[in-house]
């Protein structure tokens, strides 16, 4: 690229991509962020953003497998700066500072550091040490249906009356069963994920209830962000091994950064017009 060419292209990253904020002041990482981008460090009321030099722009686009890339990368830089200091307060994808009120980019990145500084400590040491841990709980539906008509004494009435009855008849009594079984599965649905959740957040009172979500051939019941000290996590897998069993499956997947856990952050101080 010829001086020029680099000159313009300086010229066009007047603003800043914040990719996350931790505690003191820190230097030069030598991470790279979104498209290969150069990370470094704003500091400011002894505090620091991870940024980089960007158009003011948003990062969007119809390329789906390209924002995907993006997504990544941002969660890279992160996992990295909580990696290194063990606590960090992540930003949302896309979160781009503008200069503006006679301020460039990072000079507005300073002054929203200072002006949030206060919230933004108090939720690094309320995170401090901790971790996010996904906790998912399916049923396989033939399994659980079959152990639900085999232990309740309703459905087990109704299907020895089937035998013996007219074809007719023997159709209206299969409905009372399917609706039977479909009564006793819910109310096991509903016991199970009380249960678990009771028993959880018996060890660990913060968590996130996530959508439940479609699982071929499962039946998701439970679906969790835990928010558990670091030397915690094996306590919280021992927790959830008793809870598989015949039909039952656990899923259990991080330590990551606790996104799910950061209160709504205040916006970037806006530019005047």
């Amino acid at each position: 690229m010829s001086m020029a060419a680099d000159a313009a292209e300086a010229q066009d990253l007047v603003a800043r991509y914040v990719y996350c904020v931790v505690l003191g002041e820190v230097g030069d990482w030598e991470l790279r962020g979104l498209d290969e981008r150069p990370v470094r460090a704003i500091c400011a009321a002894g505090i620091t953003a991870l940024v980089h030099d960007c158009p003011a722009v948003p990062y969007q686009g119809d390329d789906a497998e390209r924002v995907k890339v993006w997504v990544l990368a941002h969660s890279d830089v992160v996992d990295a700066a909580w990696e290194r200091t063990g606590t960090v307060l992540p930003m949302s994808f896309d979160r781009i500072v503008r200069p503006g009120d006679g301020l460039d980019a990072d000079e507005q990145v300073a002054r929203w550091l200072t002006a949030e500084g206060d919230g933004f400590r108090a939720t690094l040491e309320r995170l401090r040490g901790k971790v996010e841990l996904g906790v998912q709980l399916l049923w396989e539906p033939r399994v659980i249906a079959e152990g639900v008509a085999a232990s309740d004494a309703e459905i087990q009435a109704l299907q020895a009356d089937v035998a013996g009855k007219s074809k007719g008849a023997a159709y209206f009594a299969q409905q009372k069963i399917e609706r039977a079984l479909r009564q006793a599965l819910t109310a096991r649905a509903e016991a199970d994920y009380r249960r678990w959740f009771e028993q959880i957040t018996a060890l660990f009172p913060e968590v996130c209830v996530n959508e439940l979500k479609k699982v071929p051939q499962r039946q998701m019941i439970l679906n969790l962000s835990v928010l558990a000290p670091r030397e915690r996590v094996a306590e919280l897998g021992a927790v959830l091994t008793g809870f598989q069993s015949d039909g039952v499956e656990v899923r259990f997947t991080g330590p990551w950064p606790p996104y799910s856990f950061v209160r709504p952050s205040p916006a970037e101080p806006e530019p005047q017009a």
